[in-house]
């Protein structure tokens, strides 16, 4: 392993997220609540970051690339751990359920072990909503920052061919001014929703944690009943944020340099549209005889399809009142999630298509073997490489489900419940049937319940490499 590497960015991560800490402070000492919950931990953070830099952190000149995925993987735990402590000083949680809260956090999942958020200080509410936030994006921070770094530039076309499936950004040169213009969009989208909850008539405090929460789909809430008492307006206003921030960011960068063509013939954007439409047509025609309100039907209807396809977790009305018809679609979107490049999680759009362009593919192949054999998307072709990696990310998805839905019935909770909270926290979705939080499953679920977050979150094999020895290392 290449140990200054490893130890300069633990060492610049350490010192970041010291930083971070301020963020809840400034709302503690507004609420006229203790500091001391962020402080320990931002204390603990440049007590071992900063020696870590001075002394072991030699920066490489180049990193190989799978390594540098290992790194992002490593740093992703470090931020957890460390992030989980505010909650156990202030008394809120044990460490295991902190950890759990913090890894839902930052992994955007949004599922909570808290029974009754509302008794939390507002600085914790602001720090939970807040990992949503950063983990939306951070994922996109970490590697901007880990990645590029070979000598022979070479290092962006590595990282397309290690991660399966289409990468959203290969359109577009210079990596570090994309990943610039991907945050001022992140940003912008977060102030406007905010901005327009507070004409809706919410506080401040609430809009922006809500805004927190659906940049980085993440569900995070201020009160125990999520969304259910906001006005309508801030209702949909939710909901077209939640489906504006499941859309690949690479498409916002389309439409910023006007090139309207690349958007049109996006096969994932137009899927994305019709699966939700379709979703929500199937679930307003299966839960009005439920609701008996039009308007109510519409409503829920709009706002779940758009919560749970973007793995967003916010919740209207109650899902546990729907029929199977319902619940089976539900799962389907925690499945499928939103799009590449997004901050959903699942296994994306544009994956399912090539894998079922590659499906399609090999049974017409078996008839006619002399056809062209090539699998395209948005017009290009694929690499069999890419086409391999996709079908092998989706298999380990599922095998991965199957492995935790085992570990996990020891809970002894019925069938239903245990395959949807697995399905719910290694899609970042949050929201489970029958159940509104987490607190209730063991230590041990929990903890391996957080390892499929950080699965879902790091699109499986970052944390796979943790567990594979690289020669070339």
């Amino acid at each position: 392993m290449k140990n200054n590497f490893l130890y300069n960015y633990i060492g610049k991560v350490l010192i970041g997220l010291s930083m971070i800490f301020v963020f809840p402070e400034i709302v503690a000492l507004i609420y006229n609540e203790s500091v001391i919950p962020f402080f320990i931990p931002q204390l603990i953070c440049l007590i071992f970051g900063l020696p870590i830099i001075a002394l072991l952190g030699k920066k490489e000149d180049s990193v190989n690339t799978k390594f540098g995925i290992k790194t992002v993987a490593i740093l992703w735990i470090i931020v957890s751990v460390v992030g989980a402590l505010p909650l156990t000083i202030n008394n809120d949680a044990t460490y295991i359920n902190a950890l759990f809260e913090t890894v839902s956090g930052f992994t955007t999942t949004g599922a909570t072990i808290f029974k009754n958020v509302e008794t939390l200080n507002k600085s914790i509410l602001f720090w939970r909503s807040l990992t949503n936030f950063i983990g939306g994006m951070g994922i996109l921070a970490l590697v901007i920052a880990i990645i590029p770094l070979s000598k022979s530039n070479k290092s962006m076309e590595d990282f397309k061919t290690d991660l399966p499936g289409p990468n959203a950004f290969k359109r577009l040169s210079g990596i570090k001014k994309t990943f610039i213009y991907l945050f001022g969009i992140y940003f912008f989208l977060t102030i406007l929703e905010t901005v327009l909850l507070l004409c809706g008539g919410l506080k401040l405090f609430d809009s922006l944690l809500i805004s927190m929460g659906t940049a980085g789909t993440g569900g995070f809430s201020v009160l125990n009943s999520s969304l259910e008492s906001y006005p309508i307006f801030c209702k949909y206003v939710v909901a077209i944020f939640m489906f504006l921030f499941g859309i690949n960011f690479n498409i916002y960068l389309l439409i910023c340099i006007k090139d309207f063509k690349r958007v049109l013939k996006s096969e994932e954007l137009c899927a994305y549209i019709f699966i939700f439409i379709i979703s929500t047509i199937i679930l307003y025609i299966n839960t009005l005889p439920i609701i008996k309100d039009t308007k109510q039907t519409v409503l829920q209807s709009v706002f779940n399809v758009s919560s749970l396809i973007t793995g967003t977790g916010y919740r209207i009305g109650s899902i546990n009142e729907f029929y199977t018809t319902s619940r089976v679609v539900c799962l389907i979107l925690m499945l499928i999630g939103g799009c590449v490049g997004s901050t959903c999680g699942g296994i994306k759009i544009s994956r399912m298509l090539i894998s079922i362009k590659s499906i399609k593919r090999n049974l017409i192949k078996k008839f006619q073997p002399n056809i062209d054999d090539s699998v395209k998307f948005d017009g290009e072709k694929l690499s069999e490489e890419t086409v391999k990696g996709t079908n092998t990310f989706i298999l380990i998805y599922l095998l991965l489900i199957l492995l935790l839905v085992f570990i996990v019935a020891h809970d002894k909770y019925s069938l239903e419940i245990t395959i949807n909270a697995v399905v719910s926290t290694i899609s970042n979705v949050g929201l489970c049937f029958d159940i509104t939080d987490f607190a209730n499953f063991s230590n041990f679920s929990k903890l391996v319940l957080s390892f499929g977050m950080l699965c879902g979150r790091l699109e499986l094999f970052p944390v796979i490499s943790l567990f594979v020895n690289d020669k070339n290392e």
